[in-house]
C-alpha cells in the first residue's frame, strides 16, 4: 500500500507516504491504516517512527485515532509534487527547536483506556464554566504532591492549554482595572500578545543569572510574569531573594505574580523547588498545563486562582472560550487517579536527564557548555566568538538542524547569541544522530573559548 522515498530521512518518507496514499485515493477517509506494528513491518522503520508520524498526522486532523478501533482516514489532502515541498512541510531532518515533548513518548494505550472510561461516564459529568470537576479535584491533590501548590478544587480553572490560560486572565484582569504588567525578557515568544490584546501595557523585565530583575517592579505595575522554577529560555531560576522580594513587592502594592511552571516536573539533580504560589496562594496565579508532560495538542491547562480571581477567570472563559474539551478533561482526571500520569512523568524525566547528560557531553568535545539548572526540556547553548561561524553554517543548511536562536525569544534588551535547543523533541532512535548533526554545525567554531 505503501512506498517510502529513499532520498528522504525515514520520518519524513514515512509521512509523505501516508499522505501520497490518500492524496491519490489508495486511502480515502474513513478507511482504516493498518496498526503501526504492521505498518512497521511493511515499511521496514521502526514502531516509534509509525507512531510519532500518525500522531502529528492526528494532531493535524489528517488521521483520527478512534478508541478499540485504530487509526482512520480524516479527509482527504492535496497531492505533494516533490519530495523537496514534503520535506519542507516536515520541518528540518534533525528537529533540536523547543518547545514539544519527546516525539512518540505520549501514552497513547493508557491515553485510550482513559478516553474510553471517560466516554462512559460522560453523561453523569460534574462541570461548570470552570472545568470538570473531577479533574479539578485531581489536578488539587497532585500539584500539592508534586508541586507544593496551596489550593482547593474550587479555586481551579480548566483551560485550553498556556495560551487560552493567558488570554483569559489578560482579559479578567484588564475588566477589572489593571492596566500594566511586567514580563520576563527574554520568554516565552509571542508571550506578551494575549496581554497587549486585552490593552494592558506591557513593559519588559530583563533576566539575567538570578533571573528576572524584580528591584524594576513599582507601585505602577498590577501584575508580572515570571518563570520562577526553570526560566525559559536562559535555564536558571529565580533566586530565593528575589523569590522574597516579589512577594513582598506583591503584598506591599497588591500587585498579583504569575506563576508559569511550563516544565516545573523536570528537575534532574534533586526535588523540584516548591512552586512560588505556596509563598502567596492570594497573590499568585499558578499556570499550568500538559504541554510538556503529554502533548500541547490536548490543549489542556490550568489557573490556581485567588479566590477573588475565580469569577472573574470564569466569565472571560465563558464569554471568549468555551473551555477545554471535556473528554480530554475526564482522561487527564483518570491518568492522575489511576496513578499512570505521574509513572509516565518519572519515565520520561529519566530519559530527559540522559538527553540532557549526553548533550553536555557532546558540547564539552567542542569547548561548549549548557548553563543553567539540570531540568527542563532545553538548553540553551552560547556561541561566544564562534556565533559568526556557527550561524553562517546554520543559514546555509535550514532543512539540516532545527533549532531556535536566543534572539527569537527577546524583545528589548540585547544579548550575546546563543542557541535554544529543544533536547526533548527527537524521538529515541534519532536522538543522538540530531546532536551529532548538531556538534558538526558547532564543530566549526574557532579555538577561541567563548566568552
Amino acid at each position: 500500500m505503501l512506498q517510502l522515498d529513499p532520498t528522504l530521512p525515514k520520518t519524513r518518507a514515512v509521512e509523505h507516504a501516508i499522505r501520497a496514499a490518500i492524496a491519490d485515493g489508495r486511502a480515502r477517509p474513513g478507511m482504516r491504516l493498518p496498526s503501526s506494528r504492521e505498518l512497521a513491518l511493511e515499511l521496514g522503520v521502526a514502531r516509534n517512527t509509525i507512531v510519532a508520524v500518525t500522531d502529528d498526522l492526528v494532531a493535524e486532523g489528517v488521521l483520527e485515532a478512534r478508541a478499540r478501533e485504530g487509526t482512520f482516514v480524516a479527509r482527504s489532502v492535496a497531492p505533494l509534487h516533490s519530495a523537496s515541498r514534503t520535506a519542507a512541510s516536515a520541518g528540518p531532518e534533525f528537529d533540536l527547536r523547543p518547545g514539544r515533548p519527546e516525539a512518540g513518548s505520549f501514552p497513547t494505550a493508557r491515553w485510550l483506556t482513559a478516553i474510553r472510561r471517560a466516554g462512559a461516564a460522560a453523561a453523569d459529568v460534574d462541570s461548570d464554566g470552570a472545568g470538570s470537576m473531577a479533574l479539578r479535584s485531581e489536578l488539587a491533590s497532585y500539584l500539592a504532591r508534586a508541586r507544593g501548590v496551596e489550593t482547593t478544587a474550587d479555586a481551579i480553572v480548566i483551560c485550553a492549554g498556556y495560551r487560552s490560560a493567558s488570554t483569559l486572565l489578560a482579559a479578567a484582569l484588564a475588566a477589572g482595572g489593571a492596566s500594566s504588567v511586567a514580563i520576563e525578557d527574554p520568554s516565552l515568544f509571542g508571550i506578551e500578545r494575549p496581554w497587549s490584546t486585552s490593552g494592558l501595557t506591557v513593559s519588559d523585565l530583563v533576566v539575567d543569572e538570578d533571573g528576572a530583575d524584580i528591584g524594576r517592579l513599582d507601585a505602577r505595575t498590577d501584575a508580572v510574569v515570571l518563570t520562577p522554577s526553570h526560566q525559559f529560555p536562559l535555564g536558571g531560576a529565580l533566586a530565593p531573594a528575589r523569590r522574597r522580594l516579589v512577594v513582598d513587592w506583591a503584598m506591599a502594592n497588591g500587585g498579583l505574580i504569575v506563576e508559569d511552571d511550563y516544565d516545573g516536573e523536570f528537575r534532574f539533580d534533586r526535588r523540584p523547588v516548591a512552586a512560588l504560589q505556596r509563598s502567596a496562594p492570594e497573590r499568585v496565579v499558578y499556570a499550568g498545563s500538559v504541554s510538556k508532560t503529554l502533548a500541547p495538542d490536548l490543549r489542556l491547562g490550568w489557573l490556581v486562582l485567588p479566590r477573588d480571581l475565580v469569577r472573574p477567570v470564569v466569565d472571560a472563559s465563558e464569554a471568549l472560550t468555551g473551555g477545554a474539551p471535556m473528554l480530554n478533561q475526564l482522561a487527564l482526571a483518570d491518568l492522575i487517579r489511576t496513578g499512570e500520569y505521574e509513572r509516565h512523568i518519572r519515565r520520561q524525566r529519566r530519559e530527559y536527564a540522559r538527553r540532557r547528560t549526553h548533550l553536555q557531553q557532546a558540547l564539552r568535545s567542542v569547548g561548549l557548555e549548557v548553563p543553567g539548572l539540570a531540568a527542563g526540556l532545553h538548553g540553551l547553548i552560547p556561541l561566544g566568538d564562534a556565533a559568526p561561524t556557527v550561524l553562517s553554517r546554520l543559514e546555509s543548511q535550514p532543512d539540516r538542524v532545527g533549532v531556535h536562536r536566543l534572539a527569537r525569544y527577546t524583545r528589548s534588551h540585547d544579548r550575546p547569541e546563543a542557541l535554544v535547543v529543544g533536547f526533548a523533541t527527537p524521538s529515541r532512535a534519532r536522538f543522538e544522530p540530531a546532536v551529532a548533526a548538531l556538534m558538526s554545525l558547532l564543530a566549526a567554531r574557532d579555538s577561541r573559548p567563548p566568552r
